[in-house]
């Protein structure tokens, strides 16, 4: 079924406020979700939020628990989540960096004792929009095997990257570094659906195509050894450098963890005025001219830049209503029963 997105985002702000979540952070994470649902990025929307509640219900995540900055230096900031709502958390950071970069024409931060944070897509076309470059990434619970290894010991650490374009628009890819998000298997889970093989290892690090084998064994690094990389020094500006957890020492929200998951993240930004904002944004242009003006491929209709999709399926499911599989429409509603709001319908 369609849901409207205001009401599915009340749905959200009704159900984290249950769990002791103040309104301002209520806010921002059930703003965060709703964006992710917009843009047709399920596995960080609606898919979420039982288990959210389920790990603010057992103690897990510290719901009314609010970040804070440990220290400013130079341009550089230090946020602790505090073990509350991984998105205002991030949010915080992200306003840190903003205001670093207008000191200094760069600025970071570092992200420490924080939970998921979200699709980091949603900070970097924040960023965006303020007229700054970013890179932003994040470390999750160990899903995946090190190349050549079969035991998980990287998370599936999304990285991402943004840049503002022409007449408004961002450029933005923000993508795991396996083979698939692992929300994809969750989903696929939760519909009693297959995965295509090489997407994950079952427990006993054979190749699955079976969504629930799958959420009891790890990921696959995307493209072998680069995706393995690129995880591995996620893990380093999230976990090592800025003082979060890493490695096998992240904990999850599945199952009956009550552990502090002490996930961190990292965002990165430089202003493009540095480099004269005219020029910018008129190399811009041709370089986007270039790409989506390029020869088509075989099958192919139209080539899209990274971003451009999702900000169709943003603006048809505004339009329309976003859909709600059957699976997680009854989990939402089953949630909203143990936690006494009323049921979508």
């Amino acid at each position: 079924m369609r849901i409207a997105a205001a009401a599915l985002r009340t749905f959200y702000y009704d159900l984290l406020r249950t769990v002791n979540t103040p309104e301002e952070e209520a806010g921002i994470t059930a703003d965060a979700l709703i964006d992710a649902d917009l843009r047709g990025l399920d596995t960080h929307g609606a898919l979420r939020i039982p288990l959210y509640l389920k790990a603010a219900k057992r103690g897990m995540l510290q719901a009314a628990n609010k970040p804070i900055v440990e220290w400013r230096k130079k341009a550089v900031s230090l946020v602790n989540g505090n073990n509350g709502w991984g998105q205002p958390t991030a949010l915080m950071a992200v306003q840190e960096v903003i205001s670093n970069a207008g000191l200094h024409g760069v600025g970071a931060a570092g992200i420490n004792n924080t939970n998921h944070i979200g699709t980091c897509a949603y900070y970097a076309r924040i960023l965006a929009g303020r007229g700054l470059m970013s890179f932003v990434t994040t470390n999750s619970a160990p899903n995946m095997p090190p190349w050549g290894g079969s035991e998980p010991i990287l998370g599936t650490n999304p990285i991402c990257f943004s840049a503002p374009a022409p007449d408004g628009k961002t450029i933005v890819i923000d993508m795991a570094t396996s083979v698939v998000a692992k929300g994809k298997i969750m989903l696929a889970s939760e519909k009693g659906e297959t995965i295509p093989a090489g997407w994950a290892l079952d427990k006993d690090g054979r190749n699955t195509t079976d969504s629930k084998a799958a959420l009891q064994g790890s990921m696959l690094p995307l493209g072998g050894p680069k995706g393995s990389g690129l995880a591995l020094f996620s893990d380093i500006f999230c976990g090592v450098l800025s003082g979060a957890n890493y490695g096998k020492n992240i904990k999850t929200m599945l199952g009956n963890n009550t552990d502090t998951a002490g996930v961190g993240a990292f965002i990165w930004a430089i202003e493009i005025d540095l480099f004269g904002e005219a020029d910018f944004y008129s190399r811009m242009a041709d370089l986007i001219s270039m790409v989506t003006g390029a020869k088509l491929g075989e099958g192919f209709e139209k080539i899209f830049l990274p971003g451009e999709i999702e900000e169709e399926t943003a603006r048809e499911r505004l339009a329309n209503g976003i859909p709600v599989s059957s699976p997680v429409l009854h989990n939402l509603n089953k949630a909203a029963q143990e936690f006494g709001i009323s049921p979508l319908s």
